[in-house]
């Protein structure tokens, strides 16, 4: 499901072009794994910090590839003619990205998750260029931490979503939505609230 025909199309459009260029370099079972880890990780971010906001699209998915492209070029960064001005260019359209997600009805919480849980994951899973015993060692070392660090942030986020799910963070609201006049982000319902039940 998409919130109209813009998301779908943006959604398309990014999956037919950046995604598919992924695909090519790192191979469709990579690239789905990063793909799922992070859209179940923004999905499951979100639904503990907004629980009664409905949410649509595959953001936090697209947030873990836009992840996954950063890590690409820290990981091969002796590759690249000019790896500080990519890096750049990735954090700059991340930026941008996250900026929009200030807006009603768009989901930061999703995206947020999802950039970590692509992050994390994509050191795992992606392939590298090893250019020493050395560097070997040390991305092997990243790996397994962040592997680590991936299940744990999976399995603390499952224990608080069906156990102890009680949002009471304060500031957190303008993570993702920033009221510029009393009434923007009135209608969007991104208040941070327990779940009834809890």
């Amino acid at each position: 499901m998409h919130a109209g025909l813009i998301h779908l199309v943006i959604t398309l459009v990014f999956q037919a072009t950046i995604l598919r260029d992924m695909e090519k370099f790192a191979g469709w079972w990579r690239i789905g794994f990063i793909y799922f880890a992070s859209g179940i990780g923004g999905t499951m971010l979100s639904a503990i910090l907004i629980p009664y906001q409905p949410e649509v699209g595959a953001s936090g998915a697209l947030y873990g590839v836009l992840a996954s492209l950063i890590v690409e070029v820290v990981v091969n960064w002796r590759i690249y003619k000019s790896p500080l001005l990519e890096l750049a260019k990735l954090v700059l359209l991340v930026a941008l990205l996250f900026l929009a997600g200030l807006l009603p009805w768009i989901d930061n919480y999703a995206h947020i998750g999802g950039f970590i849980f692509g992050f994390l994951t994509s050191f795992v899973v992606l392939p590298h260029v090893n250019f020493s015993e050395e560097d070997r060692i040390a991305k092997l070392v990243v790996q397994i931490a962040c592997g680590v660090l991936s299940v744990v942030l999976f399995t603390l986020l499952f224990v608080v979503f069906y156990l102890a799910q009680g949002s009471t963070c304060e500031g957190c609201i303008y993570i993702n939505c920033i009221p510029f006049t009393d009434s923007f982000c009135q209608d969007s319902t991104m208040e941070l609230r327990p779940r009834i039940g809890n």
